[in-house]
């Protein structure tokens, strides 16, 4: 037979106090790799920027510089073609494969202005046709006198040093610093930084008229030498006329240096 007893324990158990819980809660969700993500618009951002880096803005300052390049290559030259735009000029938006193409320079040489029309292509598409006004600089470098130098002077190039300028302007008709000055001296007396025009040379003069110069005579196998007078003055590399002193005939022949010429049978 099973008894059943009943007792207040209360009064042997302390109170107990529990903390009070706040009642906002977080939620945290964790994401199963196998779970496919929804579509996001990274793609479109990343093909924005690309087709924002993918445009240039084709301004004042990178035409002329294109056109300058284009304009040395129509003309064939050598150093530097600088084209300025002589009116104000609204920038164009291109990608980076754009095309200048010259159509008609006026007038057809390399000079100080030119009257150009060109047209701008962006990946086989015309962009525009246009017609401008352009001042051109020619830029090489030419030979410039370090010091004092007088009339009749032979030239070499340790009496010269070179300086960057533009021969369409004040500097038309310098002469070169890869020229060679063998074979020419000075036709006027010139002061030190002085430039050096073709109009200031004059070729030494290597055989004179009346002298008795070695001939050398040479062609299909055959090569002679004889004796000749010539009958003019000559320069380097210049004809000059010759009489063979035993035939009595003349003839064309090239200068070769002061006491001999050269001619081809």
């Amino acid at each position: 037979m099973a008894y059943q007893l009943t007792a207040d324990v209360s009064r042997f158990i302390e109170s107990i106090d529990f903390p009070k819980v706040s009642s906002h809660t977080k939620t945290f969700t964790k994401s199963a790799a196998f779970i496919s993500p929804t579509v996001s618009n990274s793609h479109s951002y990343e093909s924005a920027i690309v087709s924002k880096s993918s445009i240039i803005l084709l301004d004042r300052e990178t035409l002329e510089k294109r056109l300058g390049e284009s304009i040395a290559h129509r003309f064939q030259t050598t150093g530097v073609i600088k084209a300025y735009l002589s009116r104000e000029w609204n920038s164009v938006k291109v990608s980076p494969n754009y095309l200048i193409k010259i159509s008609d320079c006026s007038p057809d040489t390399l000079s100080s202005s030119i009257f150009a029309r060109f047209s701008i292509w962006d990946s086989g598409k015309l962009v525009g046709d246009f017609a401008e006004p352009l001042r051109i600089g020619h830029f090489i470098d030419v030979l410039f006198s370090k010091t004092p130098l007088t009339r009749g002077v032979r030239l070499d190039s340790t009496q010269f040093e070179s300086k960057l300028v533009d021969i369409l302007k004040q500097h038309a008709g310098t002469v070169p610093a890869n020229s060679n000055l063998n074979g020419y001296q000075l036709a006027s007396t010139i002061k030190s930084n002085t430039p050096i025009k073709w109009n200031f040379l004059s070729k030494i003069t290597l055989v004179k008229k009346g002298q008795i110069v070695d001939v050398f005579a040479s062609g299909n196998g055959i090569y002679v030498t004889m004796k000749g007078m010539a009958l003019e003055n000559g320069v380097a590399g210049g004809n000059v006329t010759i009489r063979n002193l035993s035939s009595d005939k003349k003839f064309q022949a090239k200068v070769l240096n002061e006491n001999s010429v050269k001619v081809h049978l």
